[in-house]
């Protein structure tokens, strides 16, 4: 920092202290200085001025040294601002206390000119480099809260209304354990009468991860709308997957892959196709309160592992007022402060108890749960949740 350019603060009770130090310090360039004659007057100089450096003594009366350097270190507005402490030949015991409390460095008395512009100079050039760091910090923390709201944008927030011709209740959610995260979810109706919907979980974290979710996303949307519009009858999860799988697998340098549970429900019979590559198991919560999961007795990579790879496809039909329920591993494996598990049987049970549930209640209940069970450990893992209704007219509300 130019001493031209930095702000320096010098309090001491003794007036002719504060006459040699602050000469001594014009004699280096430093043109901006202020002083104060005690604690008191010192804090009011720091609250309502920039300072970069504080030479502070340590006996002053109302306010010592220790007080005032306390007080700078619980003010967040204050608490970078460095300090060196003015001190006496026979006060070190008292310097090492101010070190401990978060002093910068010390000056003796009487004031050493070679010792005086190394310590004031080496403070002022921390200070930058921490006033840069922070900066860049804040830049950085800036540009990932903007990712955040970018990608949060890309998955659809607006859930589908029931009607008769698209008898579907659904809500969904998604939370990143960082400021962006690698877990997705949609839900799309590609043609009459299917519902497509689908939750993946990327390989990593943070931002490589928000990026290949949202190409997976798109390749899904992107893929599966073509195949509805050019090729209907071979439109199926399976053929959906293994296109995904081989675009994702292209220039795939960095290894990454995506678990992903991709289905079809037919609206008018409650039949759902569904490919589950490597993803955890989801279940059938029925109204009467109990619980499945659908399984597959062979399990399917995660796309993006291996090209060429072939998928198969499975069915599970499902009751009116039924609720598929799909979750990434961040639900169970969410951890407390004692490093336990939420586990996958936590989960069922509070879907034992979601019988009566909306989707979006259901959701929230397990999301309740989930945070009683961590409090305030920090998540390791995004959390993905989406639960999808199937509710037909009867023929009696028929008109």
């Amino acid at each position: 920092m130019n001493p031209a350019q930095a702000a320096l603060l010098v309090v001491d009770d003794n007036e002719d202290n504060r006459y040699t130090l602050t000469r001594r310090l014009s004699r280096e360039g430093y043109a901006n200085i202020v002083t104060a004659n005690d604690g008191r007057q010192a804090l009011e100089v720091l609250r309502s001025q920039r300072v970069d450096l504080v030479l502070l003594d340590i006996a002053m009366p109302e306010l010592n040294g220790y007080q005032v350097l306390e007080q700078m270190k619980e003010d967040a507005a204050l608490h970078d601002i460095p300090v060196i402490m003015i001190s006496a030949v026979d006060e070190l015991d008292s310097v090492i206390r101010c070190i401990e409390l978060g002093a910068e460095d010390y000056l003796a008395k009487p004031f050493n000119p070679t010792l005086l512009r190394a310590r004031v100079g080496a403070s002022l050039d921390k200070k930058r480099l921490r006033d840069l760091v922070r900066e860049s910090l804040q830049r950085l923390e800036g540009e990932m809260d903007a990712a955040r709201r970018l990608q949060l944008g890309m998955l659809p927030r607006s859930f589908p209304g029931w009607s008769p011709e698209r008898p579907v209740r659904l809500h969904a959610f998604m939370e990143p354990a960082r400021q962006v995260g690698g877990d997705l979810y949609d839900f799309f109706f590609p043609g009459e009468g299917v519902f497509c919907f689908l939750v993946g979980d990327v390989s990593g974290k943070g931002a490589p991860a928000a990026l290949f979710m949202a190409h997976t996303r798109s390749l899904v949307r992107l893929t599966t709308e073509l195949c509805q519009r050019f090729a209907p009858d071979h439109c199926t999860p399976a053929s959906i997957a293994r296109l995904v799988n081989q675009e994702l697998c292209r220039d795939n340098v960095d290894r990454m892959f995506v678990t992903l549970f991709l289905a079809f429900l037919d609206t008018a019979s409650g039949i759902v196709t569904y490919v589950n590559a490597g993803h955890p198991a989801p279940y059938v919560s029925s109204a009467s309160g109990s619980v499945d999961r659908i399984r597959t007795r062979k399990a399917q990579p995660p796309l993006g592992v291996k090209s060429g790879l072939v998928y198969d496809a499975h069915s599970v039909r499902i009751g009116p007022g039924d609720t598929i329920f799909v979750c990434t591993d961040g639900i169970a494996d969410a951890t407390n402060s004692d490093e336990a598990f939420y586990t996958e049987a936590r989960v069922e049970s509070e879907l034992r108890h979601a019988g009566g549930d909306t989707p979006a209640e259901m959701i929230a209940r397990v999301k309740s749960a989930v945070d009683r069970f961590t409090g305030d450990a920090p998540k390791a893992d995004d959390m993905t949740m989406l639960a999808l209704r199937w509710d037909p007219v009867r023929p009696s509300r028929v008109a």
